[in-house]
């Protein structure tokens, strides 16, 4: 098995993309579903020529702005929690994979198993796998020490089906 090293700090912009990322994620479908549902009633309006109906057209804009309300909250949260936590220190992290996936940080050692790896995705900067128990990892294309993004990218791509 192949083996990889990942260092890097949990900075503010990191943390934004990854919770961000895993947010963007969570609500494809319903962005998905209210794109449609917008398309639908502006089709149907113009079909029935019933121009009032596009009234209807502020629900999924409503529902949309609420999506994105709540990812704000939940970054905003996960600063508050990094900061709590954290304070006047530098929080970075270790992630070693081979058999299993090992994450040094300030706060202590985990193991992550593989098999409770469910997916992950690719950004302009990392590497987020996403984790069973709505729990996101990430990592900093710049940061393997040991490795390729290009060889992680594959080894992922093998295993998580």
């Amino acid at each position: 098995m192949q083996h990889f090293v990942n260092e890097y700090e949990y900075t503010p912009d990191i943390l934004k993309e990854s919770v961000g990322t895993w947010w963007d994620c969570k609500f494809k479908a319903g962005y998905c579903s209210m794109f449609v549902v917008f398309l639908l009633i502006a089709v149907l309006s113009t079909v029935m020529k019933r121009p009032v109906l596009l009234l209807l057209e502020l629900a999924p804009l409503f529902i949309i702005a609420l999506f994105w309300l709540r990812k704000k909250k939940a970054i905003q949260i996960e600063q508050e929690r990094v900061g709590t936590l954290f304070r006047n220190s530098d929080l970075s992290y270790r992630v070693e994979v081979g058999e299993d996936i090992s994450v040094t940080s300030s706060n202590g050692n985990h193991r992550i198993q593989f098999s409770d790896v469910e997916n992950y995705i690719e950004t302009r900067n990392l590497i987020i796998l996403f984790v069973k128990g709505s729990m996101t990892l990430a990592l900093d294309k710049k940061g393997f020490r040991e490795g390729t993004k290009e060889a992680f990218l594959s080894l992922l791509a093998d295993t998580i089906k």
